[in-house]
């Protein structure tokens, strides 16, 4: 998978602050950072701001703080972030779901992705679909061929229908031409279980989530739905890979973002720090073992025009989907 280097000419980042005032960099930070979490501690996103926190903390000079704020697939967090302060002292980490998807489907969720200033990107990580081993599915097209042989009848499992798995399948049933059972899920783990327990045939999830499971043998993976192989399990198909699925490509991206309005000299500061973080070796390798595959650095313009061209492919999505909004 590929993800800022989609963008021509996307050049490594570097401190350089054109008018940047310096007293406001040397100042900045005087306090605690708070970094807002929008799930709930010992998720994925959760495991992501952890890994990063102390070496971020180290490179700016004070404490980054997580602050965890579930609920409405990480709407609430991210309302809360928009709504912060916009001095520098609350950040966010974000990813698709909550910063494009959710205003996209849920109006009252009260912000779009332009309420927010984009700071860097972390990396991205794979869309993975999963069977459970009695069914003998191995790919990609094996699962195609299954569901034609009983239309409507296979059932599959992905978290709630504006969520980025929700709005894969609906692309995956359409370009395959195949009728499937959609059964919303309130989480990952949930899905899993019944797939390992025979409740349901097919999960579909972030891979970080599915990898110990496949592993293990529980859990047969099926394939990822982004145009190249994943880092996290490099025996899957893509969807890359599948004639009946040309064209598709589906993958979660993380970054760290700051409410509207932060002054720039700071969203450069944050930038470059988190950026000298995650050149980190430890901490790229820690995220290699998650299977997520750390962006290259960019300026702050870069990743928001990353945002914006998200935000426009995710809105044609919901529209040819028919997902209702909320």
């Amino acid at each position: 998978m590929k993800f800022i280097s989609r963008l021509a000419g996307v050049a490594t980042v570097c401190a350089v602050f054109a008018g940047a005032p310096t007293a406001a960099l040397a100042e900045y930070p005087e306090r605690p950072v708070k970094l807002i979490v929008p799930y709930a501690a010992g998720g994925t996103v959760d495991v992501f701001a952890r890994l990063i926190a102390p070496d971020l903390e180290t490179k700016i000079g004070k404490p980054v703080i997580i602050e965890n704020i579930q609920g409405a697939g990480g709407a609430i967090g991210v309302a809360r972030a928009v709504r912060a302060p916009n001095d520098g002292y609350t950040i966010l980490m974000g990813i698709v779901s909550d910063v494009v998807l959710a205003p996209l489907t849920e109006p009252s969720a009260g912000y779009t992705y332009k309420d927010l200033e984009a700071i860097g990107p972390l990396g991205t990580s794979g869309l993975g679909i999963v069977a459970n081993p009695a069914l003998k599915i191995h790919n990609l097209s094996e699962l195609i061929a299954y569901a034609k042989k009983d239309p409507g009848k296979v059932s599959y499992g992905a978290t709630g229908a504006g969520s980025l798995p929700a709005l894969a399948m609906e692309d995956f049933k359409r370009r395959a031409k195949v009728d499937m059972n959609f059964i919303p899920y309130a989480s990952a783990s949930k899905i899993a279980v019944d797939v390992m327990g025979g409740h349901l045939d097919v999960g579909v999830s972030g891979l970080p989530a599915l990898l110990e499971h496949i592993k293990g043998g529980k859990l047969s993976g099926v394939g990822v739905l982004s145009k190249d192989r994943d880092l996290g399990n490099k025996d899957m198909i893509s969807a890359g890979e599948t004639p009946e699925l040309k064209g598709a490509d589906f993958f979660f991206w993380t970054g760290l973002f700051a409410p509207k309005g932060t002054a720039a000299p700071i969203v450069n500061k944050l930038n470059v720090a988190f950026a000298e973080v995650l050149k980190e070796q430890k901490v790229r390798s820690r995220f290699a073992d998650l299977g997520v595959k750390i962006s290259e650095p960019v300026t702050p313009q870069v990743f928001g025009a990353f945002v914006a061209q998200s935000n426009a492919q995710y809105e044609q999505l919901v529209k040819q989907s028919g997902t209702p909004k909320n």
